[in-house]
């Protein structure tokens, strides 16, 4: 009975400080969904926003803002004059970067409020946009789906079938400030449509490098992130002795079905020593091989690990070449080899440069597929 006459008396208490808070109704709230930052040619910082609109009676989906300003919170005070309702940048879920934002060093400074201010979240994606933001953030997509979902599902589907990387503001702020690895984000370009061209790699100081294709991509999130998914993995070419007429082109599709990957570090003589190895088991979807698949399992297995094994070699070249580590062997390093990173920790991507990087692929193949085979 006590219990119950306290819980009465509490109650209203409760409901009062419970309403006490700011609370601004839907209607009079600008949701921000895309945040955007460019530069011009004077190389002004230009800030764009895209909000929905959720009136029926609207002509468009969403309202697209734009000025020019010198940080985040310089540019709401724009974005507050001209909306109806006063701006939340709660709801974010895509940060557009212009490439010529990331080509300068110390971008990075620019996000500090959405990592300060707890209203922002942490898992919003941060895509680099190969071309100028304004083309992304005014493209209406052909479903009638907000930007912002159409962007975000994109994204997200192509990072699990292995086509880029996700980078959240999360990630990125622990790639950036991580000494053993640095920052890579999903990269965009603004075509008949908007779509994926692969992964944007950043350099220890935020800025832009290079970028891996969507093949480049594959190989690197099967290092990266081991997949427990199914994954089709993009046609490889493997050649063979045999002359081949105009459908004969030596492809072949396979759908992975585990990765597994191993790294050792070592140090010897003032350079690393990274030995990789990626095992994978396969299921062959698609062959255009003018060879009996069956008879030929053991040829056809070892082609596929060296063309893969080929690929990683070129990878790494690449990563080496731009003094960036994508895959994070400076992690490994700083585990296993503490004391000899802490010597090059403030230039690690000239260690790694430096560094010997040896792998090797081990495939298993599953299965062939359920049909007779269509060559003679």
């Amino acid at each position: 009975m006590k219990r119950c006459f306290r819980t009465l008396l509490f109650l209203p208490l409760l409901i009062m400080l419970t309403s006490c808070g700011y609370q601004v109704p839907l209607e009079d709230t600008t949701i921000v969904f895309v945040l955007g930052i460019d530069l011009d040619e004077d190389n002004n910082l230009i800030f764009y926003e895209s909000s929905p609109v959720f009136s029926k009676e609207a002509k468009a989906q969403t309202d697209i803002y734009e000025t020019k300003a010198e940080t985040i919170r310089d540019s709401r005070k724009f974005f507050d004059a001209v909306t109806g309702g006063e701006v939340s940048g709660a709801k974010i879920q895509i940060l557009l970067l212009g490439k010529r934002v990331v080509e300068h060093e110390d971008w990075f400074p620019i996000l500090d409020t959405m990592y300060r201010n707890s209203n922002f979240s942490i898992n919003t994606r941060v895509v680099v946009v190969d071309g100028q933001v304004s083309d992304v953030i005014k493209y209406e997509p052909e479903s009638n789906a907000f930007l912002a979902m159409y962007l975000k599902n994109v994204i997200d589907k192509n990072h699990k079938r292995t086509r880029t990387e996700k980078g959240t503001l999360q990630q990125l702020h622990t790639e950036f400030f991580d000494k053993g690895v640095t920052p890579a984000l999903a990269n965009v370009k603004k075509g008949k449509k908007v779509e994926i061209i692969g992964t944007a790699l950043l350099n220890d100081r935020g800025k832009y490098v290079d970028f891996l294709d969507l093949s480049e991509s594959t190989l690197y999130l099967f290092l990266k992130h081991n997949r427990k998914h199914q994954i089709s993995y993009t046609t490889i070419t493997i050649p063979t002795e045999r002359e081949e007429g105009i459908f004969h082109k030596n492809d072949l599709s396979f759908e992975v079905k585990t990765v597994k990957s191993k790294v050792k570090t070592s140090h010897d003589k003032d350079r690393f020593k990274f030995d990789v190895k990626v095992s994978m088991s396969i299921v062959i979807l698609e062959s255009l091989l003018s060879v009996d698949m069956q008879t030929h399992e053991k040829e056809i297995k070892k082609k596929i690990e060296e063309r893969l094994k080929t690929g990683y070699e070129e990878l790494f070249k690449k990563i080496q070449g731009h003094k960036v580590d994508p895959f994070g062997f400076g992690i490994y390093a700083r585990a296993y080899q503490y004391d000899d990173f802490k010597k090059v920790e403030d230039n690690w991507g000239e260690a790694l440069a430096e560094a010997d990087i040896n792998v090797s692929v081990e495939v298993d193949i599953k299965g062939m597929g359920t049909v007779n085979e269509t060559s003679k």
